[in-house]
């Protein structure tokens, strides 16, 4: 999910959750729609889901269709944590193994939001942005990037090229002309440069925005070095912009602020796992790292960035200890848990080693400071574990059904075919967790819930519109 979406996600859940508390007494939210065994679906849990899901649609209003729609899927998702539990997949290694890699992963990020982003993007910055939303200015720039490992030879290196294309510039040369051919920022340098409106507070670097807060319209800075390398900034004319209402643009400037600012949390995260490594006594075990690339095919004398054949690390290649620290160990598995994020070179196996180690050690920090059971921690860990012990019951209940149906009618790439099996098992297993558990509608219920939904829907509305 990415940020945008997610910080929507969170203001409609809090805006459905404060209407659901004002628009009906205790007793309303606490009405039953539904029972089975062990368990019930609340007006409230129908009510929450079903705002959310028609946060877009204003015109559409409960109906008897659309309710018992929605109770019956919460109603399934309940059984089928029961039927998970009967069937002993919270005691299954590889559910366990995925439980502990995400609530890893959460920890992690609710740490660094709390201990390093909270404090970067302050509520003060937020507001600073907001003062200086316009005018906005026409931004251009050449870029010589550095990074820390960078030698004393690159960077004057990069220091000599970017007063190079300053002199250029000076002789009169075109500033997009120059930027083609200097610049190595690769989002801008075919662009000529071009950065577009910009507002100050949007740049993240601080020397950045100081040059361009004192340079005149229509000119070029001399070269000077921030913190991502060397730049030559040019700064256009400026556009006065009609400002939104605060509260209505705060999330895309949380945003703005976040990426421009991602290097200084980045440099704090850092910071504080060095504290910890010593701390907790890292140790990375450089030689076993080796042999697994060298096993996957890396040699000294190619480069870091040609694509190795991973493939050939067996599974008892990937149970060895590549670090350890006290109280645990990262395994070569541990980089290769997320598919999507899996490294196929050694510059990516290099930085995959660093972020898990990072996520190892500030989750553990994070456990220890208790941060599992702050704010909202305990109903997001709570409700990964019940949603991935529902995602593997429906994968072994109907995925792996459906493959081995279709593997018996030689119809694997058919999707018209598995797409049909996949609704028929669907279905079937649904049946079978409402008849087991002895689901039942509370019908008795229904109009006063679709009455107290429909005056909910429309506060929903006129808070909607007031965002």
């Amino acid at each position: 999910m990415n940020l945008k979406i997610k910080l929507h996600f969170l203001i409609f859940v809090g805006i459905a959750v404060i209407i659901s508390i004002t628009s009906c007494s205790k007793n309303d939210q606490n009405l039953i729609l539904a029972k089975f065994d062990n368990g019930t679906v609340s007006y409230k849990e129908y009510l929450n889901h079903y705002l959310l899901s028609t946060q877009y649609k204003p015109n559409k209003f409960p109906t008897l269709e659309n309710l018992k729609e929605i109770v019956e899927l919460k109603a399934i998702e309940k059984m089928a944590v029961q039927e998970a539990l009967e069937q002993g997949i919270d005691k299954d290694s590889t559910y366990l193994n995925i439980v502990k890699n995400n609530e890893r992963r959460l920890l992690f990020q609710k740490y660094v939001n709390s201990s390093f982003t909270d404090e970067i993007i302050t509520d003060s910055l937020l507001q600073k942005f907001y003062n200086s939303y316009s005018p906005q200015y026409d931004m251009k720039y050449i870029m010589r990037p550095i990074i820390k490992s960078s030698s004393p030879e690159f960077i004057n290196a990069q220091k000599d090229t970017i007063w190079k294309a300053y002199k250029m510039l000076k002789s009169g040369v075109d500033f997009g002309k120059v930027a083609k051919k200097f610049s190595q920022d690769i989002t801008t340098k075919d662009k000529g440069g071009e950065i577009g409106w910009i507002i100050v507070e949007s740049m993240g670097d601080h020397v950045v925005r100081t040059v361009m807060d004192t340079l005149k319209e229509n000119s070029f800075s001399k070269p000077f070095r921030g913190y991502g390398g060397y730049y030559i900034l040019y700064k256009g004319g400026h556009r006065d912009v009609k400002v939104p209402p605060f509260d209505q643009i705060r999330g895309k400037i949380w945003k703005s602020l976040y990426h421009s600012r991602k290097s200084y949390i980045q440099d704090l995260l850092d910071k504080r796992f060095e504290e910890l490594a010593r701390k907790y006594h890292y140790q990375l075990h450089e030689d076993k790292i080796l042999k697994a690339l060298k096993k996957a095919g890396y040699r000294a004398s190619i480069s870091k960035y040609r694509e190795l054949n991973f493939g050939k690390l067996t599974d008892k290649d990937k149970k060895m200890r590549i670090a350890d620290y006290d109280g645990g160990f990262i395994q070569l598995a541990d980089l290769f848990a997320n598919s999507k994020k899996a490294p196929i070179n050694k510059f990516e196996f290099d930085k995959r080693v660093e972020s898990i180690s990072r996520e190892h050690l500030i989750a553990k920090h994070a456990r220890e400071i208790n941060l599992q059971n702050v704010d909202e921690m305990p109903e997001q860990l709570e409700s990964m574990r019940t949603s991935l012990l529902r995602a593997i019951l429906f994968k072994k209940k109907i995925q792996d059904s459906v493959n081995v149906q279709l593997k018996k009618l030689n119809a694997e790439r058919d999707p018209g075919k598995r797409n049909e099996l996949k609704t028929k098992l669907q279905k079937e297993f649904e049946d079978y967790l409402k008849t087991k558990y002895h689901f039942s509608f509370e019908e008795k219920n229904f109009n006063k819930a679709i009455e107290l939904a429909t005056e909910a829907k429309k506060e929903f509305n006129l808070e909607k519109a007031k965002q």
